[in-house]
């Protein structure tokens, strides 16, 4: 029975090409975008779950409250926090505290490289962590000063003769930025997945660290710029857990110390950390942003559900094509259940060939996604089994198999309800409900179209105020410098920075240069407890972010001075004692409680323990992303090796100009890797993730808008079926075919109508929450919505002309010929 079923279902789909093409196609359409999405979605929520202990994983959260507002909240800590919560807390089993190095400067052969990133780390990191050891020394790695572990990828670049054999590189030795010890490789990793929140290319051992930076790095309470993870033992409460920090904090915070703050520990689930942490400060994770990522997993089962809708229309109008065979059927014994059953068969059939062909199409079009949509296809592992791909399975098998049962079903108690004799004649008269159903499913395509139509919109229009947004600098033919790392801080280095910056200047397509510890873009450190000084005291301290600079970085970045002026060189020193000079933005005079800018020049304030004249006022300015507002800003005049230098440049010329300034950089700073960015592409990386949320939604809304099309031409074929002798008989009496357009047409507009209204305030509910996570943001403008729903009109009123204008134009003849 079952065969005979199958050979029906095949025989079927053939003789009826055109619409077997366009039900299979827009299935496999349909099944293909949302195995896309799910397959990005899958990665975004793996994050971390290949650590076998991620559930009993937490990071610390540090927040810093003064007078009830928060100041500061990050990932960063002092380095004691770890050990002493494993110390004095039964409930946390294990802990392992991280020092972050950017790049990590590696010396071997007498060639010096850059590695980016690398992490200090200690012995317990790997026991928490599940990094795959791949070759190791017989001892506790990392519990000693001077051990590394490298990734393959590292182990490949240093030590290709030992590839697949790391373990003969065991015990090699590597010179690790200007360290004079020697540093031995005691374990290769493999390299870290995609899908960890945590990359690096080295591991070091925190032990080096301490010894290289000073027993604070291991001991202090005020000290903070370090990282910590804890491994909580099974079935522990975390709120219980988190109920006894504030005691914690009491016994041992020095925060008055530090920021004057009130000290607030928290901890963070590791399974948080890559979706739900955009709003934590100084992350060295990968992060993206959760609530996106669930948006489009949302919408990658709408498309699916819109694929089936178009199944069920489209599946109505071939049905009813088919109402003699039904008849004959019925007539010669054909029970109820026995055409349902058939019916279903051809449903799982249709669905099963479109999953076939979908999950082709998706391995063919992976690469295509991944290249276009700024995704590593190499993490797009929808076929792996892992526990959150496997709850995606299910959900997608569950909703197919419902999808079967409805799009079959439907169709089949269609034609098994009239009466046979109708059925035999081809009378197929309107059923109310039916009718109606197949009007609530066009609404809800076409309410999903237009409210994706206003999403993409609004996301485009965002991402192009937030690119093309006056930052208050000069961000184009902006080069920046990796800092000389290797070269040695003595007496001379002030000057041989000025003289390096002077003969760079010199260069024909430079206009200037300069050298700071920050650059436009990047996360700037901050200044807690400022304190007004002599009769200002007003009892008050205030937090600022800073950035160390040279007196060329105003003319750099034009950042020209509203009142006093920018550094000069006199301002510099060697002796820490002598500088005392700094430059607020306009944003820290208005936080100090000044009328104006030029009130502000000349005062004095407190802060790391000693007096500082504000000598000028400069612009507020975007340091960060729009994600963020501008905050006040401290210019502080010192040089350090570790300051990274800008370059103004004014020419076209720019592989030229950059072939000089590499060989001037390696006749003053030999040693030194050669390193540059340009920092608008720099600035853009900020907004990476938008920019990729915005392709991905506009992609994929172009194909919800095909998908309901597709629908609505179903509809529409249905409805001209069925009208098919009365526009017989108006053209035998005279209509036009454009009032016999206009009359088919006019109750799918409708439809559309109903559609544009009902997608307005969810639209505009889901994008104000959106556009809340930007400081500054566009605003909605009615308009939108409008042109949105006259644009997802246009597009219905094309796709049903294509009927329309098909039936007007028939011959009358044919279609009064039985009658």
């Amino acid at each position: 029975m079952i065969r005979n079923h199958l050979k029906l279902v095949l025989r079927n789909l053939w003789h009826r090409k055109a619409q077997s093409f366009i039900l299979i196609g827009g299935l496999t359409i349909g099944m293909t975008a949302c195995i896309l999405l799910l397959q990005y979605v899958n990665f975004e929520l793996s994050f971390d779950t290949f650590h076998d202990k991620q559930d009993q994983i937490y990071r610390v959260v540090n927040e810093r409250i003064q007078e009830g507002k928060t100041v500061q909240k990050g990932t960063i800590t002092y380095p004691t926090i770890g050990p002493t919560l494993r110390e004095e807390f039964p409930e946390v089993t294990n802990a392992t505290r991280i020092a972050y190095s950017s790049n990590v400067m590696i010396t071997k052969n007498d060639e010096v490289n850059q590695v980016e990133p690398g992490l200090w780390v200690d012995e317990h990191f790997l026991e928490i962590f599940d990094f795959e050891i791949i070759a190791k020394e017989d001892i506790i790695l990392l519990n000693e000063p001077n051990e590394l572990v490298l990734t393959r990828h590292l182990a490949n670049r240093y030590f290709p003769a030992a590839k697949d054999d790391y373990q003969s590189i065991i015990g090699q030795e590597m010179q690790i930025d200007r360290d004079e010890h020697l540093y031995k490789i005691v374990g290769v990793i493999e390299d870290v997945p995609a899908n960890s929140s945590l990359q690096f290319e080295i591991l070091g051992s925190y032990a080096s660290f301490v010894r290289y930076m000073g027993e604070g790095a291991d001991n202090s309470w005020t000290w903070s710029d370090f990282y910590h993870y804890v491994e909580l033992a099974p079935e522990t409460k975390v709120e219980d857990l988190e109920a006894k920090l504030p005691a914690f904090s009491e016994r041992h915070f020095r925060g008055t110390e530090v920021s004057g703050s009130e000290e607030v520990f928290t901890l963070q689930p590791l399974s948080e950390a890559h979706l739900y942490s955009e709003n934590l400060e100084y992350e060295i994770g990968t992060t993206a942003n959760g609530r996106a990522i669930w948006s489009l997993l949302i919408i990658a089962f709408f498309i699916l559900m819109l694929a089936w809708v178009n199944y069920v229309n489209l599946s109505s109008v071939k049905a009813i094509e088919r109402s003699k065979e039904v008849g004959v059927r019925k007539v010669i014994g054909a029970s109820k259940f026995q055409l349902i059953r058939q019916f279903l068969i051809e449903a799982a059939g249709v669905n099963i060939i479109s999953l076939i062909f979908a999950l082709g199409l998706t391995w063919l079009l992976t690469p295509w996604f991944g290249n276009n949509f700024g995704v590593d296809v190499a993490s797009l592992k929808f076929w792996s089994l892992n526990l959150t791909n496997i709850y995606l399975f299910l959900a997608l098998f569950s909703l197919i198999t419902l999808g079967i049962l409805v799009s079959g079903a439907y169709p089949a108690y269609l034609l098994s309800s009239p009466q046979i004799s109708n059925v035999i004649k081809g009378i197929f008269t309107k059923h109310r409900g039916g009718e109606t159903l197949r009007k609530v499913l066009v609404v809800f395509q076409f309410t999903m179209s237009i409210a994706l139509i206003v999403g993409t919109w609004l996301v485009t229009k965002q991402i192009d105020y937030m690119t093309k947004q006056d930052l208050g600098f000069e961000a184009e033919q902006i080069m920046t410098l990796n800092p000389p790392e290797m070269t040695a801080w003595d007496s001379t280095f002030i000057n041989k920075m000025d003289v390096f910056k002077s003969e760079l200047a010199a260069i024909s397509g430079i206009e200037s240069a300069s050298t700071s510890s920050r650059s436009p873009g990047q996360r700037t450190g901050r200044i807690f407890q400022i304190e007004k000084t002599g009769e200002q005291v007003d009892g008050q301290s205030y937090t600022a972010n800073f950035i160390n600079t040279d007196f060329e970085y105003a003319k750099t970045y034009g950042l020209e001075p509203i009142a006093g002026r920018f550094f000069r060189a006199s301002d510099h020193s060697l002796d820490w004692e002598a500088i005392d000079k700094i430059v607020v933005t306009e944003a820290g005079v208005d936080m100090l409680g000044y009328a104006s800018n030029d009130e502000i020049v000349h005062q004095k304030f407190n802060f790391w323990g000693k007096n500082w004249e504000v000598v000028g006022v400069v612009p507020d300015f975007h340091q960060r992303s729009l994600h963020h507002n501008i905050e006040p800003m401290v210019f502080i005049p010192t040089y350090s090796t570790n300051n990274l230098l800008s370059l103004q440049l004014n020419t076209q010329n720019i592989d030229q100009t950059i072939a000089q300034v590499q060989a001037l950089y390696k006749d003053f700073f030999p040693g030194n890797t050669f390193s540059y960015q340009f920092l608008d592409e720099n600035f853009q990386r900020l907004y990476e993730a938008d920019l990729r949320f915005g392709r991905i939604l506009s992609f994929f809304t172009l194909l919800t808008i095909f998908i309901a099309c597709l629908g609505l031409f179903g509809l529409a074929s249905y409805s001209t079926f069925l009208r098919t002798k009365e526009i017989g008989i108006r053209k035998v009496l005279g209509a036009s075919t454009t009032s016999i357009t206009a009359l088919l047409s006019k109750d799918f507009l409708k439809l559309i109508l109903i559609a544009t209204f009902t997608a307005t305030p969810l639209a505009w509910y889901f994008m104000q929450h959106w556009l809340k996570e930007f400081a500054y943001h566009i605003h909605i403008q009615w308009w939108i919505f409008a042109i949105s729903g006259l644009l997802a009109l246009g597009v219905a009123l094309l796709t049903i002309s294509v009927q329309s204008v098909k039936a007007a134009l028939a011959n009358p003849i044919n279609s009064l010929r039985n009658d």
